[in-house]
């Protein structure tokens, strides 16, 4: 769906590999096969923010913004912060940023919900579910 196109540009342009670090120290760049975004994909992570419907050149412009302090915002979630910040709010301790919780499900996430309730369509029932 594009995310490999994306790696390669990005490992082409910062000079890296899979869990290598720039030699300026601001992007460590790292391939996940999967980020449960298939309804945004691709996708690309900044510190666990998702940054929804890249292509490559959108990927490059981010990194770019990145290495000049001047990150863009993330698609949907709360701001970028630092990744001992990430790493705190990881590991479960409360999460201090402005606009905390925003995003939620978009259209394209609620897209096969809607279709489903407007054709009755169900999931099948569990087996062993009724005992």
């Amino acid at each position: 769906m594009g995310g490999d196109a994306i790696f390669d540009r990005l490992k082409e342009h910062l000079g890296v590999g899979h869990d290598e670090t720039t030699s300026d120290g601001v992007v460590t760049l790292q391939h996940i096969e999967c980020n449960a975004a298939c309804d945004y994909a691709p996708v690309v992570m900044v510190n666990w923010e998702f940054f929804d419907n890249q292509t490559p050149e959108s990927a490059r412009e981010l990194v770019d913004s990145l290495r000049s302090d001047t990150p863009k915002a993330p698609t949907r979630g709360a701001p970028l912060c630092g990744f001992r910040q990430t790493s705190r709010i990881l590991a479960g301790l409360p999460d201090q940023r402005p606009d905390e919780g925003q995003g939620g499900p978009g259209a394209p996430t609620l897209a096969g919900l809607q279709v489903a309730r407007k054709n009755d369509m169900q999931a099948p029932p569990t087996p062993g579910a009724d005992e």
